[in-house]
């Protein structure tokens, strides 16, 4: 055997052998990590008191949620789902569940802090606001108030 095999051998092992001690240290870094238990939604999130004096434009706006399903459809059924429980194909990898936007919780948060909380986000949901105009947001609060009456 040469001297350059047995030395890329050896780099190989180091290698593999840091690799096992990282995922062995610090196991959310690593395809081997355990997967922690699932936390019900953030029940602590609330927005701030001006937020419930922000006004909908677009309330009970039949064509808005109309628009906001296709919004719901497009960025956020990966996370809460098709019927917004909190249930899409995403939601088993996250550590905090997505919230069900069916739940009365939600549904009696004023329109505001639902476009707040949307506008912000919270890790593990991202802040819209740099992605969707407040008029799409707002549409998709008048869409989570759909979930109201299914």
């Amino acid at each position: 055997m040469n001297k350059g095999l047995i030395l890329r051998n050896i780099y190989l092992i180091l290698f593999l052998i840091t690799a096992l001690g990282v995922v062995i240290i610090y196991p959310g870094t690593g395809s081997i990590s355990v997967q922690q238990s699932k936390q019900p939604g953030d029940q602590s999130w609330k927005a701030p008191a001006y937020a419930d004096t922000l006004k909908n434009p677009l309330a009970d706006n039949l064509i808005a949620a109309r628009k906001g399903k296709a919004l719901f459809d497009n960025y956020c059924t990966t996370c809460h789902g098709e019927t917004g429980q909190g249930n899409g194909p995403q939601a088993a990898s996250l550590n905090v569940r997505p919230k069900n936007l069916t739940s009365k919780a939600v549904q009696k948060e004023s329109d505001g802090a639902l476009f707040w909380k949307i506008s912000t986000g919270k890790q593990p949901m991202i802040a819209w606001k740099y992605t969707l105009s407040k008029k799409q947001r707002w549409q998709l609060v008048d869409y989570i108030r759909q979930f109201a009456t299914k």
